[in-house]
This record gives C-alpha cells, structure tokens and sequence, in this order.
C-alpha cells in the first residue's frame, strides 16, 4: 500500500509538471480523512401489515473500500451501519444499527473493485415522504460514509392495481422453481454488457388476468430511446416481474426507465439509472465532460489529440491511452491516478459548485491540482474587508488567496496572480 501512495504522489507530480505552458505545479493526494465509498438503494413495496408499506434498504460495501485484516488462514473485515428514517421536517421516526462482518479466503478478492459486502433490511412504515440516512464505519480503520436520500413510500393499497419500485438486478439464475437475484445497488450498468433486469411487483391481479406492459427508456434530453411491450400473467394479488433490457449499447450517461400498464387499468413505476463503461472510475457519467476537465493536466496537444477524435468510442479510446500512460501500476486493474483525480472532480462539484459547476471554478481548479489545503483562513466578516479565504500548502510552499468579490460565494482567486493556466472562465 505503502508502494502504491508514493508511486501516485510521483504521477502526480509529473502529470503537472509536464504542461510546458505553467509554472511548477504540484498534484499531490487529498490528506482529507478519507471515506467509505459504498452504494445505498431504497426500494417500496406493498406490506402484510395494514396501513403501511416496506421499504427495503440495500447497503453495498465494495471490499476494496474495507480494511482486512489477517485472521489464520483468512482475511477478515467488519463494518457498522446506522440507518435513520426522519421526516422531511429531520424528526427521527427510526433508527436501526447493525454489524457485518466478512471473512475471505485469499488476499486478491479483498481488493477487488468487482466484489462487495451486501446488507438489507426491511422497514414498516406508512406511506408518505422520508429523508434517509444511512452511514457506514469500517471497524479497523474508523473510515466512515454517509449518504441520505429522499424517499416516496406508495399507498399500494389505495389503488385496485399498482406497481411496485422497480429494482435492478445484475444477475438472475433459476434453481427449481424459485429465482435468486442478485440486485445492482449503485444503479450503475455497464455499456459493454449482456443487459439486466429489471424486477418489480404487481398488486391486485386476479386469476383471470394477464397484464400487458410497456417499458421505456428515456435519455436526459427526455427522448425515447428504447421500448418494448411485454405480457404477463398475474395469477395472484401479489405477482413478481421480471422484465430483460438488452444490451442497447447506450452512450454513458443517466437514463430513466418507466414501466406501465394500460389495461385492464392504468398503473405506472420508473426510476433512473447510469450507464457506463466498466474501464472508467464511476465517478465519471459523461466522457465528453471528463475530456472536458482534463484541461488543468493535459497538455494542449493532448487535449486536442482526444477531442478531434470524430466517435464516441474513438474518443474513449485517446482518453483511456492519456491515462494508461500514467497508470503507476499497470499490473493491476484500477488506475489509482486516474481514479485520484476524478475524485478530486467529484469533491469540488459538491463542494464549491455555485452558478457554475464546482471544478470550473478557482477553488476548484486548485483542489483538484494540489488537494486538501494543510490548512485554511476563513475571513467571511472582517471589517472594511471583502470575504476572502487564504489556502496553505506548506509542503510546496504554496498559498492562494481566494476573495469574493459579489458577497454569493463566488471566490475568485487573487493571488498569485500569474497562477492562472488552466483557467476556463
């Protein structure tokens, strides 16, 4: 481990020092406390218990992201989560809490981006709006994650036929009669594979009935990319679907997926998910964008090599070879320092995103160059003073002093003022 932090410290640096155009500018890895990384899914369906429905809560934990440990002859891990139902207004309705632990039995599997913990619980609650939270603590290293989300939990009772949440299934196999699923938490589905499935309940059949349903895909310009009609029987009041999306070779990107039945009245369910290309960090959702924040590293030959490529697969082909240049451990599958700097994209985004989105601006561009500051001045309400902020990196021995100017948040940096390569403003 030790190995691969120095190795990426170093491709940090070289992949900065190399734009011609800038001054010595160093890249080195956040020294921010890192987090649990892990996928979260809240799907609702129809409950034994009147006046209320189930939400089930999937909480997916890749191993890569726990710390193992040597136990004997296997290596073994243990996490915490605490899941918490509020109410819009943050009452606490629910808390739950409970451990995992796992147990490997050889080194490869407990760094393998593929493989992963999977939890689940079940909570009765009425229908209506939630806020959940859901936070996991690796037991070894105290890492920790959170995530919250907002929930609609259906009154399935309240129409003669309704649908359930849709939930996405990576991979369905039959033993005699019954079917095991395995679900796909992150929602996330390669461009590359066989398709999946999607698996939903219907409420209300009869004996006598057979559903037809229509499935649609929709793309984020909100056209219809895909369909397909697709008759079931509904021999019960409580009927399992289970519907196949082909391979459609879609472009990365997040796509919706409604499900809905006309006859013998209408009923309808959706819910979103993001296609992309298994050889990129997940962080990445849209390749033409991530070419696009390739400006602060990428010399601008490069730059302009990658974006004249006249596909879409061309295009991720130049991307995938800028990066594989700078792998510092091509004997494995990640690439660490690829992965490092789309992290640090995805943090500025969250982070300092205003009018304009958070890696574009000048605070942005210095985390993602340089990283966590080892510290920061925060001067909001000083007198005759403008807010300003001034970042310290004492191991460079660089500051930037950040100010701003129209009182919104937006911090413009100041000094050093010929500092300023890779501005896109």
């Amino acid at each position: 481990m030790k190995r691969i932090q120095s190795i990426l410290l170093a491709g940090l640096l070289l992949l900065c020092s190399q734009r011609a155009d800038a001054q010595a500018a160093e890249l080195k890895p956040s020294q921010a406390e890192p987090a649990v990384l892990f996928f979260f899914d809240a799907i609702s369906y129809a409950s034994s218990v009147p006046g209320k429905s189930r939400i089930e809560v999937f909480i997916q934990v890749p191993y890569e992201q726990l710390r193992f440990v040597k136990d004997g002859e296997t290596f073994s891990a243990n996490y915490d989560v605490v899941l918490t139902v509020e109410k819009p207004s943050h009452q606490i309705l629910q808390e739950r809490s409970w451990s995992v632990d796992v147990r490997l039995p050889e080194f490869a599997r407990t760094v393998s981006r593929n493989s992963a913990s999977l939890s689940q619980k079940a909570i009765e609650i009425e229908p209506g709006e939630y806020h959940l939270i859901v936070l996991v603590k690796d037991t070894d290293s105290k890492k920790t994650g959170k995530i919250q989300r907002s929930v609609l939990v259906t009154d399935f009772a309240k129409d003669s036929l309704s649908l359930s949440d849709i939930m996405l299934v990576s991979r369905l196999t039959t033993e005699g009669n019954k079917r095991k699923i395995v679900p796909n938490i992150s929602g996330m589905v390669s461009s590359s594979g066989d398709g999946f499935f999607l698996f939903f309940e219907v409420y209300g059949g009869t004996p006598d009935d057979s559903i037809t349903f229509t499935w649609k895909i929709f793309n984020q310009e909100k056209k219809e990319v895909s369909s397909r009609v697709q008759a079931e029987p509904t021999p019960t009041s409580q009927t399992q679907v289970f519907v196949k999306v082909e391979d459609l070779l879609l472009p990365i990107g997040t796509y919706l997926v409604t499900v809905e039945t006309e006859v013998p009245m209408k009923a309808t369910t959706s819910r979103t998910f993001t296609v992309r290309w298994a050889d990129l960090p997940p962080s990445i959702k849209d390749l033409s964008k991530a070419v696009d924040q390739l400006r602060y590293i990428a010399q601008p030959t490069e730059y302009d090599h990658i974006r004249k490529a006249e596909t879409d697969e061309e295009v991720r082909k130049r991307f995938l070879e800028f990066w594989t240049k700078r792998d510092p451990d091509p004997q494995t599958q990640r690439n660490e320092l690829m992965e490092e700097y789309y992290q640090r994209v995805e943090y500025a985004n969250k982070t300092f995103s205003h009018y304009m989105e958070g890696w574009r601006t000048d605070r942005g561009m210095v985390f993602i160059r340089f990283g966590t500051p080892d510290n920061i001045e925060r001067h909001p309400f000083d007198m005759n003073s403008k807010p300003y902020e001034v970042w310290y990196y004492y191991e460079v021995e660089r500051q930037f002093v950040f100010v701003d100017e129209t009182g919104f948040g937006d911090y413009r940096l100041r000094y050093p003022t010929t500092d300023l390569w890779g501005r896109i403003r």
